[in-house]
């Protein structure tokens, strides 16, 4: 491809990624609202957030990842985003838990679409040595939309209803899925051998070839373990704001916008590129930059979230969530390094389910459990979820009010330290990688 031709193909696909990220986090976004007007728990709202998506989610991307290793992969991720557009509109006309549920479900299965067929592409555009860059260039796709996203939806919510955050969002998705599907090119795919050997390999072929690898074994807990703590802290970062200062949706959206936007932009940039860069020198770094900035990260984000004062918590938190993005383009670099152009959507399609499953799928609705039992033993009774339930808990200074704040605060700062884990889960990868290799060539 030419260099306009790939910039071209990178921006649209970066498009769809951050309508993925928007289905994924939309919840967040008019949590407080929806929680008001429907009397939900922050159980219910994570289960929402995450695992009615996640479930989903997860087991349609394997079925999908295996049409677009047959069929033409830039059209089969047009035609699903176009589906869960649809369910995200949709969204906008329901009138119960039970509904929204449903429709979320039918945006997990569109959204499924979104990633694992897009990297199989990117790794047929760029050589080898350039996937971890050019695949951080495409999750740039994902702070755009928290930058922009989470204030327009923020926003919306605020002035015009919740509703019509799903509608907007919906017809914007529809569009972007139109355009790519016109304009976005099917990459010629490069066939090379595997670890399995040469020729196509089959969906358990694929799992078996990721689970016998012990590198990637440790990359995939590693990920799944970032995963909890990212989406069981983004779904209720708004909320946090709100409760804790007092914002409304539209301020709480554009607090958590650029707290989480900037810090994905520039984390994802510095763990494609920096990584990258320094593999060239030690292949260790390739997973060790993001394994090093997880131990760095963690504890400035944990004072951040401590902190009473706005203008101290924003900057700290953003500081501190620098590490959290960088991880994923280097670590699905090294997952498509040991599988071909008919492998990588479906080895991609087994990874995501698992980090997905786990991560978006237990992590908001565990820290919604917690954020409910702590709060009610703050408030001081067993009478917490039916005295403060709805705008009855958001009444600004009141017992209710304090309590959720405090006990979603604590909730937040536990799932905070699963990057931690995570963290030292990349580094036994890249330590497993290395040995691994080192025996390689001393066999030879």
């Amino acid at each position: 491809m030419t260099r306009r031709q790939l910039t071209i193909a990178l921006i649209l696909l970066a498009s769809i990624n951050a309508f993925g990220f928007l289905d994924r986090v939309m919840i967040a976004l008019i949590a407080e609202k929806i929680k008001a007007e429907f009397l939900l728990s922050d159980l219910q709202i994570g289960l929402l957030g995450g695992t009615a998506f996640a479930v989903v989610n997860a087991f349609a991307s394997i079925p999908i990842a295996r049409m677009a290793e047959r069929y033409n992969r830039a059209r089969v991720t047009a035609g699903f985003l176009m589906l869960a557009s649809v369910f995200t509109a949709l969204a906008g006309a329901t009138v119960s838990f039970f509904q929204l549920f449903l429709c979320r479900c039918g945006m997990a299965a569109g959204n499924a679409a979104t990633e694992a067929p897009p990297h199989s592409m990117i790794s047929d555009m760029v050589p080898p040595e350039k996937r971890a860059s050019a695949l951080s260039l495409y999750m740039l796709g994902v702070p755009v939309a928290a930058l922009f996203g989470s204030f327009a939806g923020g926003a919306i919510a605020e002035h015009f209803g919740w509703r019509n955050t799903f509608v907007f969002f919906g017809v914007m998705g529809g569009l972007i899925a139109l355009l790519c599907y016109f304009c976005l090119h099917e990459p010629e795919r490069r066939v090379t051998a595997t670890a399995g050997g040469t020729g196509k390999l089959s969906t358990w072929q694929v799992v078996r070839l990721l689970l016998g690898n012990k590198s990637l074994r440790y990359v995939m807990f590693g990920l799944s373990c970032i995963s909890v703590g990212a989406f069981g802290v983004n779904t209720f970062l708004p909320a946090f704001f709100s409760r804790n200062f007092g914002l409304d949706a539209a301020q709480a959206g554009l607090v958590f916008g650029l707290v989480s936007g900037i810090a994905a932009f520039f984390g994802t940039l510095l763990g494609g590129y920096v990584s990258e860069y320094m593999a060239r020198r030690d292949g260790r770094w390739l997973l060790g930059i993001p394994a090093l900035g997880t131990l760095i990260g963690v504890p400035i984000f944990l004072l951040g979230l401590s902190s009473n004062a706005l203008f101290l918590a924003v900057p700290l938190m953003l500081l501190g969530s620098f590490s959290f993005y960088t991880a994923m383009g280097p670590a699905i670099a090294t997952l498509h390094g040991s599988l071909d152009s008919f492998s990588r959507a479906t080895g991609s399609a087994v990874f995501l389910l698992i980090v997905h499953f786990f991560g978006q799928g237990l992590g908001p609705p565990l820290v919604g459990i917690v954020s409910d039992l702590v709060s009610s033993f703050i408030y001081g009774g067993t009478s917490f979820a039916t005295e403060c339930a709805g705008a009855a808990g958001q009444v600004q200074g009141s017992a209710c009010a304090d309590a959720s704040a405090s006990g979603l605060r604590y909730a937040i700062g536990l799932f905070a330290t699963f990057f931690l884990l995570g963290g030292l889960m990349l580094y036994l990868a890249a330590r497993t990688k290395h040995r691994s290799a080192l025996a390689t060539a001393q066999a030879h």
